[in-house]
Formats: structure tokens, C-alpha cells, sequence
């Protein structure tokens, strides 16, 4: 998966870090940053708009991944038919997992109600698609391969480097910022964010409900099963993906809960420690990260950045 030159250390028994090794983990960082950073993208835009902490957020990733995997693997869809096939039934995911776990709890005498049904969502989508697939681990095709088939890499200052985590980065910057760009300038965006703030008020004047939330939901899956469909060539696919919610909540939290700009921050931290950390503590990664996550609660509570909307929220 990475691409480096590295030799031992014979002091520490660790591994000496040259340019190659350091940039190469950089990007690796990055490149898982900016998936944890579509996972946190969604959970923030789902909390301005229905005020749901969605729990299920890493299987929907989980489930976008494995649906890539079908559409190209299985049955071998040609990549422009795969990419707006899978967008098409990610939307579809978002307006189904809305009316299960959202729409019929929205006035529930228990405002967490709907928080709740994603943690029951979490465990149907988890072991729905462990009986579907089977716990073996599913591999699938780069999306840019040479001619031999494999992954096709470039070299960048000396260092070997697959394109599939260069292009994980430009598609997720994309993806965020069509998103962003999407709920804060387009007339349907406006109508999400009025119908967020007063709902009774935006019936009044015609906006439907309905309509703003399966459109906020469905924007939102796509989003997170985009970063599935993108991680699925560089990592195994299993149901293990849904892990990377606990690593996209660390970075939003460390970020500063609420604001995007913060939580895409705070990921693209968790992701560039988790790579360094690899280097002589891979065991211990996931506790450096959440060592980090604790350190922010005690002493910076409100994370790197706050803004008003983060407030808020």
C-alpha cells in the first residue's frame, strides 16, 4: 500500500524515515484524512439539519464500498457506467435509511429517538451485509491501472506512489465542495437550510419537509459512500470499514464539533498521525489517535476551530 524506501534501524529496531518514506506516509495521511473527512462532512451536515448524530455513518461507507465492489467486480460494469449507476443507489440508500430511521421517529416524545435507530441501523447494515457477502474480505480493481493490471503509480520526488491515493484526495475535495457549494448557494440548499432552522415556518411558506430532509439524507449518503467506493481499491473490503466513523468523530470532536472547516482540519490530522504512527507504534495507532482525542477534551474542549454555526450545533 505504501510506496517508500525504508531501512532498519539497528539502534531501535524501528525504521529510519528518509524523504521517500516521510512523503509517501504524508499522502497515505491524506488520503485517509480526507475519507475520515467525508464521513465528519456528513455528520456535521446531518446535525445542522435534523440535529441527528448519525452513528450508522461508517457502514453507509461500509455499504458504498461493497456496492462497488458488486458493480464492478461482480459484474463487471465498465467504469462509466459503474460511477453514475452507484451514485444512483447511493441516493436511493439515503432516501430509504431517512424513512427508517428519521422520518417516522421526527416527532417521537424522546428526541433521541432517531438517534437511537441509527445505532439499530448500525447493526442491520453491519450484519445485513455480513449475510450477504460473507465475513472473506473483498478485494476490487484499482480504478487507474497500467498495462500489466496493477495499480498504476507515479513517481513524485523520488517517490513511488499509487495514483488511486492521489486521486482519493482530488475526489474528496471535489465531492466536499460540490456538497458545501450545494447547501449554501443553490435555491434547493437555502430551502434545507430554512426548513433546519424553522420547520413550521417553512411549511407555512411552501417548502416541503419532506422533500429538504430525503434531499439532505440522500446528499449526505452519497457523500459518505463516495469515500467507500473511493477507499475500496487500496483496502480490503469488509464490514471492518464501519471503524473509520469512531476515527471521523475523533477528528471532527478534535477539529471543533460543528464546523466543517474544523472537522476537515481535524481529520486530515487523525489521518497524517495514523500514517506516521505505523512507522514504530502500528500497534498502537488507534490509541495515539484517541490520545489525542482525550488530551483535546481536557485542555481544548471546543477544538481547533469555533464559529458561530458550530455554536450552534
Amino acid at each position: 500500500m505504501l510506496h517508500g524506501a525504508a531501512s532498519p534501524d539497528n539502534k531501535n529496531g524501528g525504521i529510519k524515515v528518509n524523504f521517500s518514506i516521510f512523503f509517501s506516509m504524508l499522502v497515505n495521511g491524506l488520503s485517509m484524512g480526507m475519507i475520515y473527512a467525508m464521513i465528519a462532512m456528513g455528520l456535521i451536515l446531518l446535525i445542522r439539519a435534523v440535529g441527528v448524530l448519525n452513528f450508522a455513518q461508517g457502514d453507509l461507507l461500509m455499504v458504498g464500498a461493497y456496492i462497488a465492489c458488486v458493480l464492478i467486480m461482480d459484474l463487471s460494469l465498465p467504469f462509466y457506467i459503474a460511477v453514475p449507476l452507484s451514485l444512483v443507489l447511493y441516493a436511493l440508500l439515503g432516501l430509504v435509511f431517512m424513512l427508517a430511521t428519521y422520518w417516522p421517529l421526527r416527532k417521537a416524545s424522546y428526541p433521541v429517538a432517531p438517534i437511537i435507530a441509527t445505532m439499530g441501523a448500525s447493526l442491520v447494515l453491519s450484519e445485513g451485509t455480513m449475510i450477504l457477502f460473507g465475513s472473506w474480505p473483498r478485494i476490487i480493481s484499482p480504478v487507474l491501472k497500467n498495462a500489466q493490471g496493477k495499480a498504476l503509480t507515479v513517481n513524485l520526488f523520488g517517490t513511488r506512489l499509487q495514483v488511486q491515493f492521489l486521486l482519493i484526495i482530488v475526489v474528496a475535495i471535489v465531492a466536499m465542495a460540490l456538497i458545501y457549494l450545494l447547501f449554501e448557494k443553490s435555491y434547493i440548499g437555502i430551502m434545507m437550510q430554512a426548513a433546519a432552522q424553522d420547520k413550521p415556518t417553512a411549511e407555512l411558506i411552501g417548502i416541503s419537509t419532506l422533500m429538504t430532509t430525503a434531499a439532505t439524507y440522500m446528499l449526505v449518503v452519497v457523500l459518505v459512500s463516495i469515500g467507500g467506493y473511493m477507499v475500496a481499491p487500496v483496502y480490503t473490503v469488509t464490514t471492518s470499514l464501519s471503524s473509520l466513523n469512531l476515527r471521523a468523530f475523533a477528528g471532527t470532536v478534535i477539529g471543533g464539533f460543528g464546523s466543517i472547516k474544523g472537522a476537515i482540519i481535524g481529520c486530515l490530522l487523525v489521518g497524517v498521525v495514523e500514517s506516521f504512527a505505523t512507522i514504530r507504534f502500528s500497534s498502537y495507532k488507534d490509541a495515539i489517535v484517541f490520545l489525542i482525542l482525550i488530551v483535546f477534551l481536557i485542555f481544548r474542549p471546543q477544538g481547533l476551530i469555533i464559529d458561530k454555526v458550530a455554536d450552534k450545533a
